[in-house]
């Protein structure tokens, strides 16, 4: 390769590296991902277990697929992610309508848990508005318009 060429190409990766959202939304998130699951280690649950218990108690008696489709998940990463907690004994799982369909709900020590985890994120989510200021409503607003490229 030409050095014109690869200074070229270096150019343009420069601008990827500088200007890729896909690459700085990663980043960021695995900052503020481990920014929720420090706060939460007390109860012994990361971020996204929380997310977790937190969706099983907003919609009990939910199906996998219906719990996949509102956490915009796949049900292979879901169940993956829900073992753990069914092996604590934090959430049980029933069948549905029918014995394909598989529900899920909160066991009582499920909820204390999340019960005892809600300080702990309320502490974390406190801090990462405190950074973003008056921005933060629009952050979100912004992350809710991006979702819809899952569609």
């Amino acid at each position: 390769m030409a050095d014109h060429e690869q200074h070229r190409l270096k150019g343009i990766c420069r601008k990827v590296a500088d200007t890729c959202m896909g690459i700085r939304v990663r980043r960021v998130s695995r900052v503020v991902g481990n920014h929720y699951d420090e706060h939460l280690k007390p109860v012994g649950l990361k971020g996204t277990q929380f997310t977790l218990l937190n969706a099983i108690n907003l919609y009990p008696s939910s199906t996998i697929s219906r719990l996949a489709d509102l956490m915009l998940l796949d049900r292979t990463t879901l169940n993956r992610n829900l073992k753990p907690l069914e092996r604590e004994g934090l959430i049980r799982s029933g069948h549905g309508k029918d014995l394909r369909t598989r529900t899920l709900d909160l066991t009582p020590q499920g909820v204390e848990v999340l019960q005892r985890a809600l300080p702990m994120w309320l502490e974390a989510q406190s801090a990462i508005v405190d950074i973003m200021g008056g921005r933060i409503q629009r952050l979100g607003d912004d992350l809710t318009a991006l979702e819809k490229l899952s569609s």
